[in-house]
């Protein structure tokens, strides 16, 4: 009889704790229901000097920190950092180089509208094309936005902004002349993998379009992080598309960071690695970081800290230590804890352990960010005693182990736009991946070595007219500068070619996209109906199958010089050292949670 009772108080012990993670998701939902949602991007990935300036702040930038309107993030010399969007786009930004995240808003029809600037340097960018999200990548008046789900290289280390597209399609547009102001004429067009666009230096309305690459170290960097997502995406587990709606990012590294278990008949929990420390503590490491109109808002210093500092809640349980339980809430809109002096989402304790509240803060604190250190994580690292987790007991339930659904990862060349597939939004009706529209063309990794100028505008191709313009970009009112373009090396030789001994063969002329109407100009788009600058156009419909391009003709060409050859070159980090791992413990705690 005893059993029986110690069972049944130990469900519904489980069951309260769930009940205080979907009670503070929708206290925190009713709070932000009559306010504007507030976008955040997370700061997934950074290293050596990289900052972070919003509201006249400039500071040294914090691993997950969430990135609102207006935040502008620079790397320095050593610098390196990666972008991730709600849907899991991507923008990775190499040494000097500087964005602008211009526009995160949500439009009335429930739209994610994302407008970025390219300020200075190299960049690669990943974007889903889905009818959910427009994406929208300014570099000197010259705007991308995806057709296909698109993975493109933007050299701007001086005027005009080369786009290289390396995977999918995307659109190319400028409608303001060289001084940024609006102009009557411009061009429209769709640059495919393996071709490059630059814009006229003096013309608006003109453009250079070819087929090739140049190589740049850097792209080595690039398939590095692809590589990294591509191992991840591997590891995934299905929990994601019950909770992840249009929040998709951040779910991949719970996957590979920690363990999901199934409670029979109550739900999953998910228990970082890291957690087999004694002495960890889900909120010991990290920052709070001030931002005008929205407060306090924490940037977790684990690696995996953006999803569980979101949304669902935080629970001590006896002989299974830290774990975290997912909530209706996740897959809302809008970031999720926020507001001086409200607890976070933290349910039952360990004994001892000290409430947490967001800070209070006045309109314009003394100390926007507020550093917070009481948990140092262990230097080694933590790893199950087996490769896959046993079964474990929470308050008296047995907790199965949920596996994997991929397969083990095996590196492999040409995994271009990998991040696409580590994260993604979830269709809440279908609870299936909503993934974008896949490109129609293979991606091409290489196809010219060192600088190549591209060829003029081919002969027939008028500019596209007749189009309201964006807003220009600019940074505290001024025009957007062309970079000095300090920090660029000469690129690297080339490597082969995505496919062995299969040499790159330009191929021919690209069907007009009406029968006798060849390269006609665009009709007017109307404007984003949220009313922010550089809304792109919704994603296209895949279309029927076109005949490539010709070859262009080699001309003068239009730059006076290559781009600059100081940026620092990109080489691989060594592998880690072999190492003896200590196994998992499970934690004895020596008191009751509260």
């Amino acid at each position: 009889m005893s059993d029986r009772r110690f069972m049944r108080r130990s469900i519904l012990s489980f069951a309260s704790i769930l009940g205080l993670a979907v009670l503070g998701l929708a206290t925190c939902a009713h709070a932000t229901d009559s306010a504007p949602t507030t976008r955040a991007a997370r700061l997934t990935y950074m290293q050596g000097t990289v900052t972070v300036t919003w509201a006249n702040n400039t500071a040294p930038a914090q691993l997950n920190l969430p990135l609102l309107a207006g935040v502008r993030l620079a790397t320095g010399q050593d610098g390196q950092a990666e972008v991730e969007f709600e849907d899991g786009s991507v923008a990775r930004l190499t040494p000097n180089s500087a964005l602008s995240l211009d526009n995160l808003s949500v439009d009335p029809g429930g739209i994610f509208v994302t407008g970025v600037s390219l300020l200075q340097g190299l960049a690669y960018f990943e974007l889903r094309a889905a009818p959910q999200y427009r994406y929208s990548i300014n570099a000197g008046g010259d705007i991308l936005s995806p057709v296909e789900n698109t993975t493109v290289r933007v050299n701007f280390d001086e005027q005009p902004a080369i786009f290289s597209v390396l995977d999918g399609t995307a659109q190319v547009e400028r409608q303001t002349g060289p001084d940024g102001t609006a102009s009557g004429t411009g061009y429209e067009t769709d640059v495919r993998a393996g071709e490059s666009l630059s814009g006229g230096s003096g013309d608006p309305a003109s453009y250079s379009l070819t087929q090739g690459i140049a190589e740049d170290s850097w792209d080595q960097w690039n398939e590095d992080r692809d590589q990294a997502a591509a191992a991840e995406a591997a590891d995934g587990t299905a929990v994601r598309d019950n909770y992840a709606g249009a929040q998709g990012y951040g779910w991949s590294d719970l996957d590979a960071n920690g363990s999901w278990y199934d409670v029979p008949d109550q739900g999953q929990v998910w228990q970082p690695t890291i957690a087999g420390d004694a002495g960890f503590d889900p909120y010991g490491d990290g920052e709070w970081v001030w931002y005008p109109g929205t407060g306090y808002v924490w940037a977790s210093g684990y690696a995996w800290g953006w999803t569980p500092y979101r949304c669902g809640t935080w629970s001590y349980y006896n002989s299974f230590g830290w774990g975290w339980v997912p909530g209706a809430g996740c897959g809302g809109q809008g970031w999720g804890f926020a507001g001086g002096g409200f607890l976070v989402n933290v349910g039952f304790v360990p004994r001892g352990y000290r409430p947490i509240r967001v800070p209070v803060s006045s309109p314009h604190p003394q100390r926007p960010i507020l550093p917070v250190h009481t948990y140092i994580p262990p230097m080694r690292t933590l790893t199950s005693s087996a490769a896959q987790p046993a079964p474990r007991q929470i308050s008296g339930l047995t907790a199965v182990p949920i596996r994997p659904t991929g397969n083990s990862y095996v590196p492999a060349s040409g995994a271009i736009g990998a991040s696409l597939r580590r994260d993604f939004p979830v269709d809440s009706t279908t609870h299936t991946p909503a993934l974008g529209l896949a490109s129609t063309r293979p991606a091409v990794v290489h196809t010219a070595t060192g600088w190549q100028s591209p060829a003029p505008t081919p002969a027939g191709r008028p500019a596209a007219v007749g189009r309201p313009s964006p807003a220009p970009q600019t940074e505290g009112g001024q025009p957007n500068p062309a970079s000095s373009g300090q920090g660029r090396p000469a690129p690297a030789a080339a490597r082969a070619p995505a496919a062995p001994g299969a040499p790159y063969a330009p191929a021919a002329p690209r069907a007009p996209s009406a029968p006798g109407a060849p390269n006609a100009p665009a009709a007017p788009r109307a404007p984003s109906a949220s009313g922010a600058p550089n809304a792109p156009a919704a994603p296209r419909a895949p279309s029927a199958p076109q005949a490539p391009r010709a070859p262009q003709p080699s001309a003068p060409a239009q730059r006076s010089s290559p781009p600059p050859a100081q940026r620092p070159t990109y080489s691989p980090p060594p592998p880690p050292p072999p190492h003896s791992e200590p196994a998992h413990s499970e934690p004895a705690p020596s008191h009751n949670p509260r």
